[in-house]
């Protein structure tokens, strides 16, 4: 929701750099969730992980509702009461499209359970996950056919996501960057501090710091981006492409990592610097040329959009992978350890210092080859974040502080 307001309350010459700002903030906190994490989870209950987010919520709504400035900030007399009441009211609800995302929720949250616990729980031939497909796949296809459906109607509802931004040729490669670029980035996020605690054997607090490259050049180049685009005037194409590039690379070289060697390689930290600067790069200064591009009334639907498609894309990748080391232990280990051993090293990674040395040695290399694949698959992605990031091309790239040039939507 930040991203969708910012532009309403960022002068446009501006915008850059404030994007910047949030998109640093963004990243330190993406990095710095399993740091945290890490670390609670070693000193105590691994509840307390989520109990800590509802008083950081309640300062979250405090300061939503007492220092956020609303878009009537030209109307000082106008209380905040006032201006809330007026947004929740019959008329604006009535605005809503509730069919739209009751069906885009289902379809999100039933594909990705069944991507996350087919392989695990449940075999892939099971009836829960064919089913689980079968209705989410159906509710996407539902809500492709109600957003057009509500587009050509007269109806008050406005649709979640207005499909006719994805005829310019700008938006709809814009959005396949953020897909391709979230979808190895949640991924990385996890799958490093993971590698760490089970092919490396660090605690998980060491797991976490294992993530400092990566965490200390991704706000960086997010930070970089801002000034780049808003001081120097650089066209935002060339960023998105160059982050592009530096995380295909990045990723890429990930999968060099050796499973035979149970010491964190010094050059993972290179490697992570590499995707650091990529994903700060493309990740922000993908929503920094939005406002370029789309007309206003669009512009918080694109940018919620781009938001939206980064998030759903980690999410996917977290349960393909998920289901790609499953796939790669389960061969591996039934014959070096007990179904209860596994089981154990499933719920918790510390599991594997309870395991005889020869037995420890053969889980830790099972899960380096595992890991080494998924690192495979994520850097298909990041090479087409690498294409998709070219259809964005023009022969004269727009620039922050030009007038907009926005597609005829």
């Amino acid at each position: 929701m930040i991203m969708v307001i910012a532009p309403t309350l960022v002068p446009s010459e501006k915008f850059g750099k404030y994007l910047a700002i949030i998109a640093s903030v963004f990243a330190i906190a993406s990095v710095l969730g399993p740091i945290l994490g890490g670390a609670i989870s070693n000193n105590s209950a691994w509840r307390w992980i989520f109990l800590l987010n509802a008083p950081a919520g309640c300062v979250c709504i405090g300061i939503v509702a007492l220092i956020l400035p609303s878009s009537i900030s030209s109307q000082p007399d106008v209380k905040f009461t006032n201006h809330l009441r007026a947004k929740i009211s019959g008329a604006a609800l009535r605005r809503v499209d509730v069919v739209g995302v009751f069906l885009l929720l289902a379809s999100s949250i039933l594909l990705v359970f069944a991507m996350e616990e087919a392989g695990t729980r449940y075999s892939w031939s099971d009836a829960v996950i064919i089913s689980t497909f079968c209705v989410g796949g159906i509710a996407g296809i539902l809500f492709v056919f109600w957003e057009l459906f509500l587009e050509k109607s007269t109806s008050l509802q406005e649709p979640v996501f207005p499909l006719r931004l994805l005829k310019s040729r700008l938006l709809a490669a814009m959005m396949a960057t953020a897909f391709f670029t979230g979808f190895p980035f949640v991924a990385i996020v996890v799958n490093i501090p993971q590698r760490a605690q089970a092919v490396s054997g660090l605690s998980s607090v060491k797991a976490g710091l294992a993530l400092l490259p990566l965490l200390l050049t991704s706000p960086l180049a997010a930070s970089v981006s801002g000034i780049l685009t808003t001081n120097l005037k650089i066209p935002p194409f060339y960023l998105i492409l160059l982050g592009s590039i530096l995380q295909f690379i990045g990723v890429g070289l990930t999968c060099t990592l050796p499973n035979h060697s149970f010491d964190v390689s010094p050059q993972q930290y290179g490697y992570e610097a590499l995707m650091g600067l990529g994903f700060g790069l493309s990740l922000t200064t993908v929503l920094t040329l939005a406002p370029l591009v789309i007309k206003e009334p669009y512009l918080g639907v694109a940018m919620g959009a781009l938001t939206q498609v980064r998030v759903l894309a980690g999410t996917i990748s977290l349960a393909i992978c998920s289901t790609i080391l499953n796939n790669c232990l389960r061969p591996k280990m039934a014959s070096v350890i007990s179904p209860s051993q596994l089981r154990a090293i499933s719920d918790s990674l510390s599991a594997i210092d309870d395991l005889t040395p020869s037995q420890r040695i053969a889980v830790r290399q099972a899960f380096g080859e595992g890991y080494t694949k998924q690192n495979i698959f994520l850097t298909a992605f990041s090479g087409v974040s690498v294409l998709a990031s070219l259809f964005i091309w023009e022969k004269k790239p727009r620039r922050v502080g030009e007038q907009q040039q926005a597609a005829n939507l």
